[in-house]
This record gives structure tokens, sequence and C-alpha cells, in this order.
């Protein structure tokens, strides 16, 4: 594979560090949000290259999610699909419903869920219905493979570059605002 080198980062870790410590937080925060909305956008463009525009659901769910638990001192974000009880709540409302699970137990599903997205972003093996066999059984009596159709790799791959400048640009906004250019 071939090496990339990102330009301007080295600018860029000087200018932070004229930014005002009370600031810090503010300005990363804003810095990584602009570089994910990028990354984002440019997931959402390649999903609906690849065909996967079924419902919609699975590309109208590409978020990015700022991590709690980062370590001190560090901001983490994740590019990816809400799916599941993460889904936003006017999705919640809109079409939940109960349904018996395949292990007995009730559980709450949602219209427009695209739990699926792991098996389009990575492939899949193809698992027979057969409801007389066990699910290893199932599993091990498995045909054929789907092939990958991945959204989110070449998102971060393509975007990299266009994310860093998009980062500069907030942080550059930010210096101004606070008078040090």
């Amino acid at each position: 594979m071939a090496k990339t080198e990102i330009l301007g980062i080295g600018d860029m870790r000087a200018n932070y560090g004229r930014v005002r410590e009370d600031m810090r937080t503010r300005t990363s925060r804003r810095m990584l949000v602009a570089a994910g909305a990028v990354l984002k956008r440019k997931a959402k463009a390649i999903a609906q290259a690849n065909g996967s525009r079924r419902s919609g659901a699975m590309i109208a769910n590409i978020a990015i999610k700022r991590e709690a638990g980062a370590p001190a001192g560090t901001e983490q974000y994740h590019l990816g699909v809400r799916h599941g009880r993460n889904l936003t709540a006017k999705v919640k409302k809109s079409g939940a419903h109960l349904a018996v699970s395949n292990r007995g137990r009730i559980v709450k599903r949602y219209q427009d869920d695209p739990y699926y997205w792991r098996w389009v972003e990575l492939g899949h093996k193809i698992v027979s219905r057969d409801p007389g066999k066990s699910k290893r059984a199932r599993r091990r009596a498995a045909t054929g493979t789907v092939p990958a159709k991945p959204f989110i790799a070449p998102a971060l791959e393509q975007g990299r570059g266009e994310a860093v400048q998009a980062m500069d640009a907030k942080l550059r906004e930010d210096l101004k605002k606070a008078g040090r250019t």
C-alpha cells in the first residue's frame, strides 16, 4: 500500500498551541466535529453509490458521536451507523413495536432500524433459514458469502486530507474570534 502523507499537521499543531487554555476543549471539539461532518458526508455519498438505497434507513443514520469515556486530555469521536437503542428519539417514536425474539423474550423493534449495517460494511455468510437445525449447524452449513460493500472505511481513506483542511479552517476561525491570528 502506498504511504500517505498529510501536509499541514505541524502548522496546525503550532496554531493550536496559541489557543487560550480555557478555549482548548471547545476548539478541539469544534475541529473534530468539522472533520467528522466531512467524513460523514463522504460516507453517505459512497453508500448511495454502492446501491445501499432500499429504505434509506442506513444512509440516514450515518452519524458521528463523541465518546464520553475518552482518556483525559483527548477528544474522541466515532463514525458509524446509529441502530437499535441508539436511534434518535424521533425515529424511535415513529415506528416502535413489540416483537418476540428468537430466545422467546419480548423486545422493542424499530421501523427503519439499520441493524444490518455491519453486514453491508464487512460482508457476511449466507445462512439457511432451516428451523429444524440449531444455529451452530446452520452456520456450519453456510454455502456462500455476500461480498462487502464498504462505505465507512473508504470514506475515512478518501476524506482524510479534506478532514484535516476542515479542522484547520475551524482552528483558524477560533483563533480569529479570540484575536490571536
